[in-house]
């Protein structure tokens, strides 16, 4: 667990995890291992990554894969909500869908009825953005469901081209009044973009995965007084366990900013709770 400076622990709730069948986890090693200096070394079996994540204090935890091709996300989708049963209380799914399958929303509803408590989109990986049209009956699905979406906006850290994320997510949220978006990897490279426009949006989040941690290939300089302006809208994500550092990193690299325990809370756990009934 998260611990304050009074020496109290507190829950911890990380929004951004991965789990994938065996063969599609394989083959994610393999492209790190053959295409970036990343070592990825932590296990990766469903038991074993929520094991490590229970150990260091985490209460719940979503997790996702995500359909690179049509044809994938109905099986990937049964296979995640199993999954989460299979891992029991604290163990959160979130659904892929392909906007090239013949009917995604219908794939969203199903998952969501399967126990899936929202969506991951990856957009470089999947090759569509969230502001794609074929996805507007998806994250209809999403918002009356009470979930959210969790979306890698662009092709950070490969590329900082995020065809004017910012402004996408923005006309995605004005489309769709209900629906609440995290922005992964805290919104690298427009970070403050979105920090503006979280200010006059309560829908729209950052999450912390890969950006604060000293060891993280894709850590940021981020400052204090910009971390407490949006503190209230930022969520604690790790990427575990397809990270190249320890999973306790991110939290290292939030207390070395010398934030308020209050702030930390909020990060750590009470703002995740607003996401999803899932994590209530």
């Amino acid at each position: 667990m998260a611990v304050d400076a009074d020496g109290g622990k507190r829950p911890v709730i990380d929004v951004h995890t991965h789990l994938h069948p065996p063969r599609l986890f394989a083959a994610i090693r393999r492209w790190f291992a053959e295409r970036s200096p990343w070592m990825l070394e932590h296990p990766t079996e469903p038991a074993e990554v929520a094991r490590a994540l229970r150990e260091h204090g985490v209460e719940k935890f979503a997790f996702c894969s995500y359909a690179h091709k049509p044809g994938m996300a109905r099986d990937l989708n049964a296979w995640l909500a199993q999954t989460g049963r299979d891992l029991g209380p604290g163990a959160v799914p979130l659904a892929t869908v392909h906007a090239g399958d013949p009917d995604p929303a219908g794939d969203m509803r199903d998952a969501l009825r399967d126990g899936c408590a929202g969506l991951k989109v990856h957009e470089n990986v999947q090759g569509f953005g969230l502001d794609d049209p074929r996805l507007a009956g998806v994250l209809d699905a999403v918002a009356n469901a009470e979930g959210f979406i969790l979306v890698h906006v662009g092709a950070i850290p490969w590329s900082n081209d995020t065809n004017d994320g910012p402004a996408r997510i923005a006309r995605v949220l004005e489309a769709h009044p209900t629906l609440r978006i995290v922005v992964a990897h805290f919104g690298l490279p427009d970070q403050l973009r979105y920090l503006d426009l979280m200010q006059s949006d309560a829908r729209l989040f950052l999450d912390t995965t890969m950006a604060f941690a000293p060891d993280s290939p894709m850590r940021i300089d981020v400052a204090r007084a910009d971390v407490e302006r949006g503190a209230n809208q930022i969520v604690y994500g790790t990427d575990w366990p397809n990270i190249p550092h320890a999973y306790d990193g991110e939290l290292r690299g939030l207390r070395a900013l010398g934030l308020t325990d209050a702030t930390l809370r909020a990060i750590t756990s009470e703002n995740a709770r607003r996401l999803t009934p899932a994590f209530r």
